[in-house]
């Protein structure tokens, strides 16, 4: 191609693509814009919002929890022998009241040994009688009495009082007080052969019957106080400060119907690892109560002072609600007190904030809104 042919060539492409272009630009021209040039209209968001008071409020807090008997009490026996037949054999599941004999070990060699030691002890005191008659006249009247209402089946009355240094040591040089000392003891250990209720109850179990034979440390079985329990509840860190010791509870068994009024009598000082919440324990007394019962309540807490009670739909996220200003919606920080299945008790709302309850889930904050 010679160099005349080049000019051509490019001279002619030159010309294809201005004539392109300018059929672009023409086109162009003739379409018509899709786009408005009118402003968009806000969408405006038709709400539910109202002002709620600020007031002090009575906290309450849903607790539930099993009962435990307060009083469980393994018995033992205290002395060595073969258990004896009383006027009721007691079984497991067995009533008793309180003062009710429960168990009696043979104690025939105790108490003629007590009898021959308060024997020995009446003879010591006959012997003084002549001396202190002569020696100390004033003393012999009241050891006169002493020794005519002695009973050697009886329980050992208390020894005289004496009267001056001069008695005292006279009666102790002639061992009386050893003796009566030693009775005293024995006397003491004589109750251990016989075990009473300490409370009403039942008997969880019985390990020793009638013709066994026990030494100290036996096991004899199981009784429970069937008049006082106590129930175990998890209460969270962040009701703990609405609780104290002597609050009532009011609780209630889904299954008998009936309603009990308990009293918090002891709150832990550990933490619960697992939960991170502190055991609670409440005292509860009624008729129809049984050890491992499941009850549900509701706990009293403390007045909390200038807070706002709010609808739990009302709450968004964490610890926020929306609320209306100046015909917008915007988000609001609140502090949650205290939450229930029904409201939620906050702090941060000011009386004349309207707060959107209802529909939350379309809304976002900037938008504009009206009631």
């Amino acid at each position: 191609m010679n160099k005349r042919q080049i000019i051509v060539s490019i001279i002619t492409t030159v010309i294809v693509l201005l004539i392109g272009a300018g059929a672009f630009q023409a086109l162009k021209g003739m379409k018509k814009s899709t786009v408005s040039d009118k402003a968009v209209a806000a969408e405006i968001k038709y709400v539910k919002a109202q002002a709620f008071p600020t007031e002090n409020v009575d906290s309450e807090i849903t607790i539930d929890g099993r009962l435990n008997a307060y009083e469980k009490i393994t018995l033992s026996a205290e002395a060595n022998g073969k258990l004896e037949s009383i006027q009721k054999t007691w079984r497991q599941g067995s009533y008793f009241s309180k003062g009710d004999l429960l168990f009696q070990v043979s104690s025939s060699d105790e108490k003629l040994n007590i009898y021959a030691q308060r024997s020995s002890l009446l003879t010591a005191i006959t012997q003084i009688m002549p001396d202190l008659k002569f020696d100390f006249p004033d003393a012999y009247e009241k050891w006169k009495s002493y020794l005519d209402n002695f009973e050697i089946e009886r329980t050992t009355p208390k020894l005289p009082e004496v009267s001056t240094k001069q008695e005292k040591y006279y009666v102790a040089g002639k061992n009386i007080y050893n003796l009566y000392y030693a009775i005293k003891s024995a006397e003491d250990k004589l109750g251990n052969f016989q075990i009473y209720a300490p409370f009403s109850g039942v008997f969880l179990s019985v390990a020793a019957y009638p013709g066994s034979l026990v030494s100290p440390g036996t096991s004899l079985g199981m009784i429970m106080n069937t008049s006082r329990y106590e129930m175990q509840t998890p209460i969270t860190m962040a009701d703990f400060d609405l609780i104290s010791i002597g609050q009532k509870v009011q609780l209630s068994a889904d299954d008998l119907g009936t309603t009990y009024t308990g009293t918090i009598s002891r709150v832990s000082k550990q933490i619960d690892q697992t939960t991170q919440s502190i055991p609670v324990y409440i005292s509860v007394q009624g008729k129809g109560l049984r050890d491992g019962m499941y009850l549900n309540g509701t706990l009293k807490g403390n007045e909390i002072k200038d807070v706002t009670a709010l609808p739990i739909e009302a709450i968004v996220g964490s610890n926020s609600v929306y609320m209306v200003q100046d015909s917008t919606i915007r988000e609001k920080q609140i502090d949650i007190i205290l939450r229930t299945d029904t409201q939620a008790i906050v702090k941060g709302i000011n009386p004349t904030d309207l707060v959107i309850i209802k529909g939350l889930n379309s809304l976002s904050p900037g938008q504009k809104a009206a009631l």
